[in-house]
């Protein structure tokens, strides 16, 4: 005895799947056309060069400096200006790096948090924490730059690194026996 399929008795229709299946990822893609529109802002050149300072670094993309900077300044309103006056503070006391955060933990107890904050989004390539966390780079990220000659950041790609940019043409699958 065979059963037919009961096919929906509102009249669904193979067009009405494709046209809804275009719209969801016309509708997915959007947000990244607008972000890839939108003007890039340069960093301003004290966040710049406080984080040139503070990563003992010199080959920071200032792009990537402007997206960090944007993100800390969403998280905090007071962020440009606490940075701006942590960097125009270290200038004027000639502050060596390993000097800083004893100086500012007794002389400028209201922008000792500045720095971990700008470490922690080039190193970590996140702004903030808990709910309000943003991703601003992953694999562009000083912790992944800086090991970046023998290791490579994790995606999901599976298979060995770099093995996704290349179309396979034949599956070789075979069964390895595990040894008991």
């Amino acid at each position: 005895m065979t059963s037919t399929p009961q096919f929906p008795s509102f009249g669904l229709q193979r067009r009405h799947l494709l046209g809804g299946a275009l719209a969801a990822s016309v509708v997915q893609l959007s947000p990244l056309t607008w972000a890839a529109t939108a003007p890039a802002t340069a960093a301003s050149t004290s966040f710049m060069a406080l984080s040139h300072y503070l990563t003992a670094r010199n080959d920071l993309s200032a792009k990537l400096g402007a997206r960090m900077q944007a993100a800390l300044q969403a998280l905090d309103g007071q962020f440009n200006a606490q940075a701006d006056a942590l960097w125009s503070w270290i200038q004027s006391q000639n502050v060596a790096l390993e000097q800083l955060h004893a100086r500012l933990k007794a002389e400028k107890p209201e922008l000792a948090a500045v720095p971990a904050q700008v470490m922690q989004v080039w190193y970590l390539g996140i702004a903030g924490s808990g709910t309000r966390t943003r991703v601003v780079a992953y694999e562009f990220a000083l912790n992944a730059q800086t090991v970046s000659d023998k290791l490579k950041p994790p995606t999901y790609a599976y298979g060995v690194y770099g093995s996704w940019t290349a179309n396979p043409t034949t599956f070789n699958l075979q069964r390895i026996p595990v040894p008991a």
